[in-house]
Order: structure tokens, then sequence, then C-alpha cells
């Protein structure tokens, strides 16, 4: 009986490597998010072709200007989607944190009821519930804090990035954002300054890749001022 084998696109090397050529899957319906008995969400209509007029070219009337204009809010709102589900996985990673010390604290309880009814020998070692307390708050803060400085790292992310970019430098109104951001991000306590640094990379990159189109693996590295006044 043959065995099948599954090959990386080296080892493949198929005769033809177009992108034409594809087979197309059944049209999804769902217009909903709704998982299924196994935690997944069911296919669901996410995105669809662009076919439909933009809100400029439905008001005005369609033309290429219009067009493009429609396109670039297209973008942006993409733009700001994906972000949102990269916080979405920050916000998932978090959790998993306190899930994982809840099952440690969980491990605990069931090795002393184990010791309790004489099943095993040596007692087990609780944590005790001020200290959980303290292990817990240590982590769970972190879910209000990252909705409430989402936007604002968005926000210093694309200015920055519009300084580097822009002919005129001197823009008051983004220089005052950009120093008034800073200056409230140095009176954090380090443990919510790193949080603030995780959401303004990740801005960064995400505003790189999707509304100036540089490669992921090309983005470069976020700007940081460094001791002594000059920029990373």
């Amino acid at each position: 009986m043959e065995k099948y084998l599954f090959l990386s696109a080296e080892d493949r090397r198929p005769a033809e490597e177009s992108d034409y050529r594809y087979k197309k899957s059944k049209p999804v319906t769902a217009v909903k998010t709704k998982r299924d008995e196994d935690g997944f969400f069911i296919p669901w209509a996410m995105f669809r072709p662009i076919g439909e007029k933009g809100l400029l070219c439905e008001l005005f009337g369609a033309n290429p200007i219009r067009r493009a204009a429609d396109l670039r809010m297209n973008r942006d709102l993409l733009m700001k989607e994906a972000y949102e589900h990269e916080v979405e996985l920050l916000m998932c990673r978090i959790r998993a944190s306190e899930i994982w010390m809840q099952q440690e604290f969980c491990k605990e309880e069931q090795a002393m009821e184990l010791y309790q009814k004489s099943k095993i020998q040596n007692m087990s070692k609780l944590t005790p519930d001020g200290k959980r307390k303290i292990l817990l708050d240590a982590l769970t803060w972190k879910y209000d804090c990252v909705q409430q400085y989402k936007k604002i790292c968005f926000q210093f992310a694309e200015a920055v990035i519009a300084r580097e970019k822009s002919q005129n430098p001197g823009n008051t109104n983004r220089e005052r954002f950009i120093e008034q951001f800073i200056k409230k991000a140095n009176e954090l306590p380090e443990a919510n300054r790193r949080l603030l640094d995780l959401l303004y990379e990740t801005a960064w990159h995400t505003i790189c890749v999707f509304k100036y189109s540089i490669a992921p693996e090309k983005v470069p590295a976020p700007w940081y001022d460094k001791k002594g006044g000059t920029a990373e």
C-alpha cells in the first residue's frame, strides 16, 4: 500500500507553481461567529471580495480618485482590525498565564486532598491565599490596562512613523502629542511601561505592514530615544 508523505514545498518541487491554479472552497454562509462542539468557530463570512461601491463613490459618483480614496479607507479599517486581533492575541497570552497559575494552585489542592486521605506520604505545600491573590493580581491587572492603552499606543506609533516619513518634521500638533505621550509613559511604573512598549511595538509592526506595504520580515525596529539624546 502506498504511503502518503506530507512534504514541504521545497521537497514537493511541483512542476507548476502558479498562483492562478487553485481549488475553490464551498462558500460559507454564516455571518456571525458561533462555536462548534469542539470549540472552533464555524466557517463564517469574515471577508468577501471587494465589489460594492465605497462611501465616497456611493455619495458623489464613482471615479478613479474617489475609488482610490475609498480603498484607502478600507485599508485603514483593515489595519485597525488587524491590530485589534494582535491585541486579542496578547490578551490570550495573559489569560493563558492566569490559567497556568490557577492549574498550579489546583494541583496543590489535589495533592493536599490525597495526603489527607493517606494516599500519598508527603504533605503538599499550599500557597497561602494572600500570596495567591498577589500572584494573580500581578497578571490580571493587565486585562484592563491593555484595553485602555491600546488606542493611544496605536496613535503614538502612527504619529512617530508619520514623523519619520514626513518632509515636514515640525508638525506642531503631532510633536505636542508625541511629547505628551512620552511624558505620561515616563510617569508609569516599569510593569505598565513594558506593557505600553509591547502595544506600541505591535502597532508599529501592524502599521508598517498594512499601511506602508513593508514585508513583515523587513519592518524596521520601532523608534526609541537613546540615552544621550539620539534616537534608535
